[in-house]
């Protein structure tokens, strides 16, 4: 169960770490839609970059007019004397990172700039200003020209991750779209729908799958990747055996049922199992002739990206299809990226929350297996132990047929044994009721103080065997009435004395006391003199079997006293706690809420005088009915009532 919460949480992570790392664009979308400059414009890109990633300092530089040379842009968190040097250099095929890039139109990767032979006549200028290693990525415009170059510095040799060379590469896109409609490359008209066109694209990607889960958020997800890319077809697929399942197909104007189909020689084949990217922009069909779904929906191209899980292996697909060709593919290869990146953590979330419930569902069920299977085996006991304790005293009773000394002794052994014994199968009946939710709690208003006190006077024997007092801290002068099972409550201040009675020391003291606290609890304390409990052992003092007292053969128990006096207390609707530290005693304690109601009084029936038990017993003759399906207990009954000639039995098996 704790690794599946902890997958859980790592995919929840995984989620929530992909959309911050597209969310906060806000104001730079604004500054795209406004009126404000390209260098204004390019410095929030800069901002939000940098945000993403740690440590680093950006730069953007614009390619002139000719094409051939790189000038300054924006570089806000870079020095000024930097800047000044590589304004206006020529691009080449060898010439650092970003001319390298521009000239080539690729991303350029150097992870230590004083080793990278691209960096050879620079490396001096950056690292007297502390740039160690640099990405370099082209900006291009609709057609796929060079505008200029992003580039990310870091003051230490380092290379790029997935997420950072994603975040850098969707920044540079951005920077494509600004420097088009804020440097006036594009015709006016055309500029407008473009423009739109992008903008739409960004806002589906922002907020149409920031906050859906489940199949509301993989219908969104589909449904805004088309509409960003502008294609007709878009599905999410879920890879098994040798065929896709999709969880979510829209076709152009709705949603369509889910489809089951072989991949074998399809483009989602090289997708899953390949796990690659595949991004046909045309003719799609010569490629992947025996795909028949191509054939019969007029495909022309095809863009599919592979859905990873947190192993690295393929577990599905994102693709979208058209019957026309693609142009954009840069722009596109990115768009696929972000929003496979917002499905796999998803998909995984889902598939991590179906895997805790069942396991949960089945911990639960063996739960209940245990707690019915201890409640039948306790039953079971306690029938035959039943029967031992009744023939022990019916040996101990028998004065025509005395014991002799030893065989007395011998008995109250058997007797003080099976009576331990019969006290474990019942706390292990409490329990297993308890955790399989069958424990009968009869709540009335019982005043606290007698129950105490009788507990105490019960207590005294077992307290001067171990030489230990027991008193009152101050001798309660009031009542104190709570809600509660007063049997259950009993249960709960036995178990509480009984342990500071048992793990304290020869001539130690156990006090009880009662305190009115200022929230309207009234909190029963019992503080003893014994060996305490370490900070190690705190932590467990309320589970189920558990013992650490160094001489735990000394001292009876199971380790289930305290477990089932917090569930019952709990239950009642009070709380338990203690204080304590090894060495220097415990102070245990339970709160109830004090009741403005009193109990009613209970009308004690007046005992008979001995004539009238007398008569009662000589002139009225009754029959009891016993019906059970133990022999021994039969015979046990009738010789109990063999002492009382009044009565006569009749058993039934």
């Amino acid at each position: 169960m704790k690794d599946l919460e902890a997958q859980l949480n790592i995919e929840i992570q995984k989620r929530q770490k992909a959309e911050q790392m597209f969310g906060g664009l806000d104001n730079v979308l604004k500054m795209l839609a406004m009126g404000d400059s390209l260098k204004e414009t390019l410095e929030k890109l800069i901002e939000y970059l940098e945000s993403k990633l740690q440590g680093v300092r950006c730069s953007i530089l614009l390619m002139d007019n000719s094409g051939q040379y790189l000038l300054k842009g924006a570089a806000p968190s870079l020095p000024k004397s930097y800047c000044d040097a590589l304004d206006g250099f020529l691009i080449g095929p060898n010439v650092g990172s970003c001319g390298t890039a521009a000239y080539k139109n690729e991303m350029v990767i150097v992870d230590d700039i004083e080793t990278n032979p691209l960096w050879a006549d620079f490396k001096g200028l950056a690292l007297s200003h502390d740039l160690k290693a640099c990405w370099s990525t082209p900006i291009v415009n609709i057609q796929g020209k060079v505008l200029g170059t992003l580039c990310p510095y870091f003051s230490e040799p380092r290379s790029p991750s997935e997420d950072e060379i994603q975040a850098t590469q969707f920044a540079a896109y951005l920077a494509g779209i600004a420097i088009q409609f804020k440097g006036g490359e594009v015709a006016l008209k055309e500029s407008e729908t473009r423009y739109e066109n992008l903008f739409g694209q960004l806002k589906s990607i922002m907020e149409g799958t920031s906050s859906e889960t489940g199949e509301e958020f993989v219908r969104s997800l589909v449904y805004n990747l088309a509409l960003s890319l502008g294609m007709k077809y878009s599905f999410l697929g879920q890879f098994k055996s040798e065929s896709i399942q999709t969880l979510a197909l829209w076709a152009g104007d709705k949603f369509e049922e889910n489809i089951d189909y072989d991949v074998v020689g399809t483009p989602c084949e090289v997708v899953v199992k390949e796990q690659k990217n595949c991004l046909i922009l045309q003719d799609i069909q010569k490629e992947f002739p025996e795909d028949q779904l191509l054939v019969d929906l007029g495909i022309q191209c095809y863009l599919g990206v592979p859905l990873l899980d947190s192993s690295g292996n393929s577990f599905g697909n994102l693709v979208v299809m058209d019957d026309k060709p693609f142009a954009d593919n840069i722009t596109a290869e990115i768009i696929l990226t972000i929003f496979a990146s917002r499905a796999e953590a998803e998909i995984e979330r889902r598939k991590t929350e179906m895997e805790r419930l069942e396991a949960k569902e089945l911990a639960e069920k063996a739960s209940r297996a245990k707690s019915e299977f201890l409640a039948r085996m306790s039953h079971e006991l306690r029938t035959p132990m039943n029967s031992i304790l009744g023939f022990t005293q019916l040996l101990a009773l028998d004065n025509e047929n005395p014991l002799l000394d030893y065989q007395k002794e011998n008995l109250d052994r058997v007797s003080s044994a099976g009576n331990h014994l019969l006290n474990l199968i019942s706390e292990v009946l409490d329990l297993s009721k308890i955790e399989s939710g069958k424990s009968d709690i009869d709540m009335r208003t019982v005043d606290l103080v007698p129950i105490v006190d009788n507990v105490i006077s019960i207590s005294h024997a077992i307290a001067e065997q171990n030489s230990v007092s027991i008193k009152y801290e101050k001798i309660p002068e009031v009542s104190y009435f709570v809600e509660a099972d007063s049997l259950r409550l009993k249960q709960v201040v036995l178990n509480l004395i009984s342990n500071s009675i048992k793990y304290n020391f020869t001539k130690g003291s156990v006090v009880v006391s009662f305190e009115k606290l200022m929230n309207g609890n009234i909190r029963l304390g019992i503080r003893d003199t014994g060996c305490g409990i370490s900070d190690e052992n705190k932590k467990k003092i309320f589970k189920p079997f558990e013992r650490f007292h160094e001489d735990l053969e000394a001292i009876e128990g199971t380790g289930i006293g305290l477990a089932i006096s917090k569930q019952f207390v709990e239950l009642m609707g009070g709380a338990i706690g203690f204080e304590s530290a090894a060495g220097e005693g415990s102070f245990f304690y339970v709160d109830f809420p004090i009741s403005d109601k009193t109990s009613l009084p209970v009308q004690e029936e007046k005992e008979p005088s001995i004539n009238q038990s007398r008569i009662s017993e000589n002139q009225i003759k009754k029959k009891v009915l016993y019906v059970e399906d133990v022999p021994a207990n039969v015979d046990l009954v009738r010789q109990i009532l063999n002492y009382r000639p009044n009565i006569e039995l009749q058993a039934k098996y």
